[in-house]
């Protein structure tokens, strides 16, 4: 019965040791788990890890996806006397290896004040947690990371381009709209044209305009006048407004490459989102006037 028992506790024991070798703690505190672990040695000063990771809530709302986004993240490892100062995330890419999967939980509060350094977006709830996963897929010189990107890059915006011309023409089939579209994705129905002068690039414009997703159909924006250099706007605009003429009016379709692409606008536009916007031309002149914002 005795040899029994203390075969069960060095079971039991041999048990937590190997729950507790999964649990690691960085310097400053972050606590993380090991979900699966990987090879190789540790990354060093210079080094890009390359990483894709879901983030999400406790309420299982996904915040972020880099599986679905088709771009994976990346960090640089700095030198080792940054180390004391670094947050607990960078610090915690010191330990990774190549095909490390691991997992970290924090409430929003410490999200948000330690890691991305801002205040607390008024639609967050605060009183939730995040949890991180994240996969360690590469360990790599800048060189290297930069090639890899760039093809990474290439293969996602032509996959997103189609994706968000198949979005915009099921929405016109839907509301049995025809619109015209250019070599560069944009699509457009103009409204009237009227003849007016029409704008360069390198014009000032006034126009009214609204702004809505294509997704949900929210506007996020709207104006009844406003000036700006038309060459300090959305690659959508600089495209689309020089297609009108003073008075002229048009609904502007533009894919997500062309507007705010997978950055996003932080708390107004998320990532590959397409947007619609009703746009009348109001007026074209030569210069922006910064002091009075107005066109001159």
């Amino acid at each position: 019965m005795i040899k029994h028992l203390n075969s069960l506790l060095v079971a039991l024991l041999i048990l937590v040791a190997a729950c507790s070798s999964n649990e690691k703690e960085t310097p400053n505190g972050l606590k993380y788990k090991i979900i699966k672990a990987g090879n190789g040695d540790q990354p060093k000063k210079d080094q890009i890890v390359v990483f894709d990771y879901v983030l999400k809530d406790s309420k299982d709302s996904v915040w972020s996806n880099t599986y679905e986004d088709g771009m994976s993240a990346a960090t640089m490892i700095g030198d080792s006397s940054r180390l004391a100062s670094e947050d607990g995330m960078t610090q915690m890419f010191r330990e990774l290896r190549k095909g490390d999967s691991v997992t970290t939980t924090m409430t929003v509060v410490n999200f948000f004040k330690n890691f991305v350094k801002a205040p607390i977006p008024p639609q967050v709830d605060s009183t939730r947690s995040i949890t991180y996963t994240i996969s360690v897929s590469e360990i790599t010189s800048l060189d290297e990371y930069n090639k890899m990107r760039e093809s990474q890059f290439v293969k996602r915006e032509a996959k997103v381009l189609k994706r968000d011309t198949e979005s915009i023409s099921s929405y016109l089939k839907e509301n049995s709209l025809t619109s015209q579209q250019d070599t560069s994705g944009l699509q457009y129905i103009i409204h009237s044209n009227g003849g007016g002068v029409k704008p360069t690039v390198d014009n000032c414009v006034e126009v009214k305009y609204t702004g809505r997703f294509l997704k949900s159909g929210e506007i996020f924006d709207k104006a009844d006048r406003i000036a700006f250099p038309l060459n300090g706007v959305i690659a959508g605009w600089k495209l689309g407004i020089p297609l009108l003429g003073k008075g002229d009016s048009a609904t502007l379709f533009i894919p997500s490459k062309l507007a705010y692409g997978p950055q996003g606008y932080p708390g107004a536009i998320p990532p590959d989102a397409v947007l619609i916007f009703n746009v009348t031309l109001l007026d074209v002149k030569k210069e922006f006037d910064q002091q009075t914002r107005t066109c001159k």
